[in-house]
């Protein structure tokens, strides 16, 4: 057990931030999570209802475009996970970001994620914090030119082209990453980068089942329409969310850990996840059937991944707890 240990989660409200949390509480751990409004009463009991929370878990309010509002929950921190930047979908007035032009597109979606996280950063230095494990997602992993076996070296976006495309919610998180590697190096840190995607399971939050990941599943369990008209012929990288927050307290607790690390079980065609999905909600609103022959799905080198010691679930495990989770309606 880590009584001693003091772990800071930046967006511990977040999907992944509090399952973060709840794998730090479990494991012994004192956490200090910020969030927003640490007084937020749609969201504070669901974290203070963890097990050990009552004891372990202080939340402060902080905000991204304030980096000394992290000097508190810093203070005394062994290390911090920074989880407080989902994807940015939208401009400011609410105009879609891949219709932003290039100008707008880098100054309302990429800039405020790679100043918020270098704000974070400067106040974990100001602390003293010298542990930092970040997280991105796999949209920093698609290089201008396809690889056959994706590595967390050889998979590496261009943010140049990525925003010359319109591709801004993309472009954000590998601006983000290289912000954060500079600054690390200049400042003796030892950085973490954890590469999600697609991340099901139970949640803490009912605004998680609101999410990107989340937000087709329950669709389906309400018998709403799933997110698909038809299946997809490609795939999608997936992973147990739980998992994804047990790799990231792995790479921190193992001292040699640094660098990019994918944290995805596989990429799986979407044919087969809603073949899988259809044996929990047999009468949920499926897609059309898919047309033609589905697409290769993108091949990973787990062997960095592995390396951190964490036993990820399959996709059909993955998905049958997610419906057995849903099916318990655990938040009515």
């Amino acid at each position: 057990m880590n009584d001693a240990g003091i772990l800071c989660v930046a967006g511990a409200s977040g999907l992944v931030g509090s399952q973060i949390t709840k794998v730090a509480l479990e494991k012994g751990y004192h956490v200090h999570g910020t969030m927003r409004d640490a007084d937020d009463k749609s969201k504070r009991p669901h974290l203070m209802a963890l097990p050990g929370a009552e004891e372990r878990l202080t939340l402060f309010s902080a905000d991204t475009s304030d980096g000394a509002s992290f000097d508190a929950p810093l203070e005394g921190a062994d290390a911090v996970f920074i989880a407080c930047f989902p994807p940015i979908y939208h401009g400011k007035d609410g105009t879609p970001a891949r219709e932003l032009d290039r100008e707008r597109g880098f100054r309302e979606v990429v800039r405020p994620v790679r100043d918020g996280c270098l704000g974070v950063l400067e106040a974990a230095n100001r602390q003293g914090v010298g542990n930092v494990v970040l997280c991105s997602s796999t949209s920093s992993t698609n290089p201008p030119e396809p690889v056959a076996v994706k590595t967390e070296e050889n998979a590496v976006s261009d943010p140049e082209k990525q925003m010359d495309d319109g591709k801004f919610t993309a472009a954000e998180k590998i601006v983000m990453e290289r912000a954060a590697e500079e600054f690390c190096d200049a400042h003796d840190m030892r950085l973490a980068i954890m590469l999600p995607t697609m991340m099901l399971g139970p949640v803490v939050l009912p605004q998680h089942l609101e999410g990107a990941s989340m937000e087709m599943p329950a669709r389906l369990y309400r018998g709403e329409n799933a997110s698909h008209d038809r299946v997809p012929a490609g795939s999608m990288s997936l992973s147990h969310v739980e998992d994804v927050a047990k790799l990231f307290l792995a790479a921190y607790e193992a001292p040699d850990a640094r660098g990019r690390y994918f944290a995805v079980y596989d990429s799986v065609p979407w044919q087969n996840i809603y073949a899988e999905i259809v044996r929990y909600v047999p009468d949920a609103q499926l897609p059309a059937p898919l047309e033609g022959e589905p697409e290769e799905p993108t091949r990973f080198d787990f062997t960095r991944r592995d390396s951190l010691g964490v036993t990820m679930r399959s996709v059909p495990e993955t998905i049958r707890e997610t419906f057995d989770w849903l099916k318990s309606e655990p938040f009515s």
